[in-house]
């Protein structure tokens, strides 16, 4: 098989999920709606940005691709693409969707104190990253995966149960609400390259092993016959790594750019105080030096 012939299955209608893609267009017009028109009625008092709606829509469109396009097909044919589906859903998108839903709706969503109670415990920073990374982990033991894929509810459980454990392990990276952020800059940083080294174990395993570890994926694709299935494996392991690696290293650009940012802002906010009273201090200085001149 060609590379050409690989990636023509993602121009077959028939390889993409076309009621799964109504139900992404529905979410994406119910979100256009609530922060536009509707936005008033949830809280929301300023407009929402266009950089913002482009956030969340991208991820309502990778996350799409992920799961109805022919790389949902290819991920039960090819470890390496069923790594590719995972980077994308569990890195990339999380993200994308937090900073794209805007604070008003937030804290809309986080109204009731037993929701944001549960959410915060769950959002914690210690809390999250073993809840992420053991999951990873704990998905990819050969036992557990096969098991899992050979069971389309527990698939379809598991896969969800990540999602949710990766929404929490970005909630305190990307801090999208100033009253729930409970890490300093340098920290959300480290958070990151915990995360990092975290799951850097499961990856090289996956990738620098000379044998085959998941049934599933020990025999050759019949719809996309590229790679044995221990060279699959192995580039399965590489995918996600720099994946991971990439989109980390763009978090944490985002978060040195904000600080700087907002430093920078606090130093004009400090110097524009330090010129108001010098000038207050001056202009005391000269109505008393001119009463002084009139006695």
């Amino acid at each position: 098989m060609t590379s050409a012939d690989f990636f023509k299955l993602f121009t077959h209608a028939t390889n993409w999920d076309v009621g799964l893609n109504l139900v992404y267009m529905a979410v994406a017009v119910l979100y256009l709606l609530v922060v536009g028109p509707f936005r008033e009625r949830l809280g929301g008092t300023e407009p929402v940005s266009g950089f913002r709606k482009s956030l969340f829509l991208s991820g309502l469109i990778i996350w799409y691709f992920s799961e109805g396009s022919a790389l949902d097909l290819l991920a039960h044919e090819l470890f390496s693409m069923h790594m590719m589906q995972m980077s994308l859903n569990y890195f990339v998108v999380p993200p994308l969707i937090i900073l794209g839903i805007p604070r008003f709706l937030w804290r809309f969503a986080l109204g009731n104190a037993a929701v944001k109670s549960v959410f915060s415990f769950f959002t914690r920073p210690v809390i999250s990253l073993f809840f992420f990374n053991g999951m990873i982990w704990f998905y990819h033991v050969p036992v557990v995966f096969d098991a899992l894929m050979a069971n389309h509810l527990y698939h379809n459980i598991a896969h969800s149960m990540l999602m949710v454990a990766a929404f929490c392990t970005w909630w305190p990276i990307i801090a999208p609400l100033p009253e729930m952020n409970q890490l300093k800059t340098l920290l959300r940083v480290a958070l990151i390259f915990a995360n990092g080294f975290l799951i850097t174990p499961a990856c090289a395993i996956i990738t620098f092993t000379d044998t085959v570890l998941f049934e599933s994926y020990s025999q050759m694709s019949t719809v996309a016959p590229v790679l044995s299935p221990l060279h699959d494996q192995q580039f399965g392991g590489v995918i996600m790594k720099i994946m991971q690696e990439a989109v980390y290293i763009v978090a944490i650009m985002a978060i040195l750019a904000q600080w700087f940012k907002e430093s920078k802002a606090r130093d004009e906010e400090e110097l524009e105080m330090i010129r108001s009273e010098r000038s207050h201090n001056g202009n005391t200085l000269s109505t008393v030096t001119g009463e002084g001149s009139q006695a």
